[in-house]
């Protein structure tokens, strides 16, 4: 039996370290997204970066009495241990859900303050023939993009964007 709780211990094991390097990743980047005016900013132990830190602390600071409470004979600690690390396990996916959650909707204010554009009027366009019967194009509006793969990757896999 404990040969069982040791495979499950090296399968929650690894789920905590890719969700941890997942966690701090994403604390960075939703810290270090810009929001505006950044002089206004300061930066305390709430800010997002920290937060992440100490969440993963946290998970690991209950996974090791968890892990050992499961290690044990007794049937009061291994019911202990059990729920420890389904409870560590919950807390870790919420968090990583909520901070993608936080991304998508720092992205998508983003998007909707406005962004400097370039309008090119109609006369200021170089001459292309147009056939006759065809209609004109309206204003051409050109966006810079932020183009940032990992975050774009994550929140598409996500949200299962194309």
């Amino acid at each position: 039996m404990n040969e069982l709780f040791l495979l499950l211990l090296g399968i929650v094991g690894l789920f905590a370290a890719g969700c941890s390097i997942a966690l701090l990743s994403l604390g960075k980047m939703i810290d270090g997204y810009p929001v505006g005016d950044e002089t206004k900013r300061t930066r305390t132990i709430s800010s997002p970066i920290e937060t992440t830190k100490i969440s993963v602390v946290l998970f690991w600071v209950l996974f090791f009495p968890g892990a050992w409470s499961v290690l044990q004979e007794t049937r009061f600690l291994l019911i202990l241990g059990i729920t420890i690390l389904f409870a560590i396990c919950l807390f870790m996916f919420t968090v990583l859900v909520f901070s993608f959650a936080v991304l998508s909707t720092m992205r998508g204010r983003r998007k909707q303050m406005e962004i400097p554009a370039i309008h090119i009027s109609p006369d200021t366009q170089p001459a292309i023939p147009v056939l006759a019967g065809a209609a004109q194009p309206a204003d051409v509006v050109i966006r810079k993009r932020y183009n940032n793969p990992i975050s774009d990757f994550m929140l598409n896999a996500l949200l299962k964007k194309d």
